[in-house]
């Protein structure tokens, strides 16, 4: 698979979850929480990851268009396709190596494995992962604002 196809897979797989892409990140608009999640580079790999914003704590002027930063409550968390990997080779997409049907299911996994939680309740994941020890999905640390700690009482 090449770059083009990997972006032309990733779209069509994130769409069918529900995500809106606008410019080059994708977007999942729930009741209480906005999700922006991207493509991310590091050590010559590439990941996708993503960033959570609590609507109440921040209006969608904080959140800067096409930015997958400025305006939301986490830091960039890092989706694993291979948890069994050494170090940052867990989130690595061979895309070179696999081909679009294998990336796409694997995508879709990954997709509902870190999504599902906050389409069911994400307030309530959020409090609950914070609560434990600031811990999500296999010890990834996710970092909340303050005034977004205090909203949620955690």
């Amino acid at each position: 698979m090449d770059k083009k196809e990997l972006k032309q897979s990733t779209t069509k797989v994130y769409e069918e979850y529900g995500f809106v892409k606008k410019g080059k990140y994708y977007y999942l608009d729930l009741e209480k929480v906005v999700i922006c999640s991207g493509f991310s580079s590091m050590h010559g790999i590439t990941y996708l990851a993503f960033n959570f914003s609590v609507k109440a704590t921040n209006s969608e002027e904080d959140r800067k268009p096409n930015n997958m930063f400025d305006g939301y409550d986490s830091m960039e968390i890092q989706m694993y396709f291979n948890k069994n990997a050494e170090g940052y080779h867990k989130k690595e997409i061979r895309f070179k190596e696999w081909d679009k049907e294998f990336y796409s299911n694997e995508l879709k996994k990954l997709l509902h494995y870190y999504f599902d939680p906050y389409k069911k309740d994400a307030i309530e994941h959020i409090k609950k992962c914070y609560q434990n020890i600031g811990y999500v999905h296999d010890n990834e640390i996710i970092m909340v604002q303050a005034k977004t700690r205090e909203y949620l009482g955690i």
